[in-house]
């Protein structure tokens, strides 16, 4: 019976410890801290040289340093909720509305009245990246007046360049046109 008695407390004070060690306070890990635009992204002045998107594809190599204008836009959300990534439409690019001024279109900077392929053909993706060479982990839109139909100068290295058109720009720097200038 004392046997039986010494059993039962010990797999009792064994299951309590257990689950004592289990509700041990716990020290949260640190929370990453937001991530930070780089110092000197958003340039002064617009950068001499600039190519249109669809030109710059037809000449951009991985790797290449590049100067690229557009508008943003290429789809109805044209930045990467969460990252610092959105589309870069050629100015060429009719935005809807544009060559019809009665269409009424509520987003003209998707495009949508163009085929697909045109679209595909007339955008590339930009995006600023950290040292571990991923898109930063913050939104872009509306930061320096980013926000679509903006006219954008970008900077950049050539990250990656596809035969089907893919082309996506890492930008050192960008250059937000005002309106009217």
């Amino acid at each position: 019976m004392l046997n039986k008695c010494v059993f039962v407390l010990s797999v009792g004070l064994f299951a309590g410890a257990a689950l004592l060690g289990g509700c041990r306070s716990q020290t949260p890990a640190p929370a990453e801290a937001p991530a930070r635009l780089p110092d000197g992204l958003f340039l002064p002045s617009a950068p001499e040289g600039a190519k249109g998107v669809r030109d710059a594809k037809a000449e951009a190599g991985v790797g290449r340093d590049l100067v690229i204008h557009g508008r943003i836009g290429g789809r109805r959300e044209p930045f990467t909720k969460g990252s610092a990534v959105f589309l870069l439409a050629d100015r060429a690019l009719p935005a809807c509305g544009e060559a019809n001024p009665n269409d009424g279109c509520k987003t003209p900077w998707d495009y949508c009245c163009e085929p697909a392929d045109v679209i595909a053909a007339n955008t590339a993706t930009i995006q600023i990246v950290g040292a571990d060479g991923r898109p930063l982990a913050i939104s872009l839109r509306g930061v320096h007046d980013l926000a679509p139909m903006a006219e954008v100068v970008v900077v950049g290295k050539v990250a990656q360049r596809s035969d089907d058109g893919v082309l996506v720009v890492n930008a050192t720097g960008l250059y937000v046109r005002k309106a009217g200038s």
